[in-house]
């Protein structure tokens, strides 16, 4: 078990890192336009793929030692393809204007569109080897695509050939095809037993899929376009020179996430630790000190993150990102809040209990839009910061209050 717990955090940091090193290059090599492109077609996947998984997503993990390969993945990567085909002739007809990117960035969206439908079979290839006990092997599958990614990146840079946000896409194409490739091959003799569900028992799979999984995605959803829905309001408002704050933004919420990623692999140590206890005693207790630790070290991070000098901005990220630190010193206190978040969040998913987080999300959501409507047009990235900050203490408030309720009661 702590095999496998430590491969996983190791896993998580990796994929930080690699991600963290993408950043970097993007912002060096772009400038601010580049990587408010590049954060808007990473959001686009990102959201994407989570209406993409609302079958397919880590209820996997309960029901792939229960449920055979074909029952899970065949109605799970069928919702994938038609929600692919919805959207594509939604973005076709129009109708979705400029709000998933400017031109530039929409040109792109049908690719995305289609990396996203890669990126959802990955991920149910993902979830159903966790619930087979596979960890190890689970987490050298994900650990693919980011890989992949830095790999071609600074191949293409080295080479002189990564120069625009097209390039970019190329490498998302390949990393996401080669995890694709090795998600098949690994399960190779679970594939090799697909066989076409009759009617009774698709229908079946998929309303058991939906049911456990749907609340627990939308939560997911909603929580994610409290991420990033100031990304897409800036692109709304500002058009091209929404890039140019996209781009300072995402820099400074990257580093906020990364500073979270110490709360966020505490968490799943936690989670993994109360799911498999009854006493809601030690699982109070568990939760109330690895919220401490986790509140401790992540004021410590902000601190020094927030003491950085401009100059360090400059040499990490380049010309035009000198405020990133301006923005995180806003973004600190939802950030410390958020963080201690993530424990009671999965204090609550431990009992078996989604419907309190996913609420909180919603609530958080609805917050960011009117917030967000409110103060970017006027402020813009100020205003993006807090109308997070905003969200932030809002989802903390309501997931604190529940959680003070549950541990009284039980």
């Amino acid at each position: 078990m702590l095999k496998k717990i430590l491969n996983t955090l190791f896993m998580k940091f990796f994929t930080a890192a690699a991600g963290f090193a993408i950043i970097i290059l993007v912002s060096h090599l772009l400038g601010t336009v580049g990587k408010g492109q590049q954060a808007v077609i990473a959001f686009n996947i990102n959201i994407l793929l989570l209406a993409m998984t609302l079958l397919g997503n880590s209820t996997l993990i309960y029901l792939a030692p229960r449920k055979d390969f074909p029952q899970l993945f065949i109605p799970s990567f069928i919702w994938s393809v038609i929600c692919a085909v919805v959207i594509a002739l939604i973005a076709k007809a129009g109708w979705l204007g400029s709000f998933f990117g400017t031109q530039d960035t929409a040109k792109y969206f049908l690719q995305t569109v289609c990396i996203s439908v890669l990126a959802s079979v990955t991920e149910i290839n993902y979830y159903f080897l966790m619930g087979k006990q596979l960890v190890i092997k689970a987490n050298n599958l994900k650990l693919i695509y980011p890989l992949t990614n830095v790999v071609l990146i600074v191949g293409m840079w080295l080479t002189n050939h990564f120069n625009n946000i097209g390039q970019y896409v190329f490498s998302l194409w390949i990393a996401y095809i080669l995890s694709l490739i090795y998600g098949v091959y690994i399960l190779k003799d679970e594939y090799k037993k697909i066989y076409l569900l009759n009617k009774k028992e698709f229908f079946s799979s998929a309303k058991l899929l939906f049911r456990l999984g749907a609340i627990r995605q939308i939560g997911g959803i909603a929580q994610t376009m409290v991420y990033r829905f100031s990304l897409m309001l800036m692109v709304y408002f500002f058009g091209k020179q929404g890039e140019v704050f996209n781009g300072i933004y995402s820099n400074s919420t990257a580093i906020a996430e990364a500073i979270l990623l110490f709360g966020t692999s505490l968490a799943l140590v936690q989670y993994s630790s109360l799911s498999n206890t009854r006493s809601n005693t030690h699982a109070k207790n568990l939760t109330i000190k690895m919220t401490a630790v986790n509140v401790l070290v992540t004021a410590v991070g902000l601190l020094i993150v927030c003491l950085l000098p401009k100059a360090f901005w400059v040499f990490l990220f380049g010309q035009g990102f000198e405020d990133v630190g301006y923005y995180i010193r806003i973004l600190a206190f939802g950030i410390l809040l958020l963080s201690s978040t993530s424990n009671i969040t999965q204090y609550f998913a431990s009992r078996g209990n989604f419907t309190i987080t996913a609420s909180a999300s919603v609530c958080s959501l609805i917050v960011t839009l009117i917030v967000g409507y409110a103060l970017i047009p006027i402020y813009n990235v100020i205003g993006a910061a807090i109308t997070a900050v905003a969200a932030y203490v809002t989802g903390f408030l309501i997931e604190f209050i529940y959680f003070l309720k549950w541990i009284k009661r039980k």
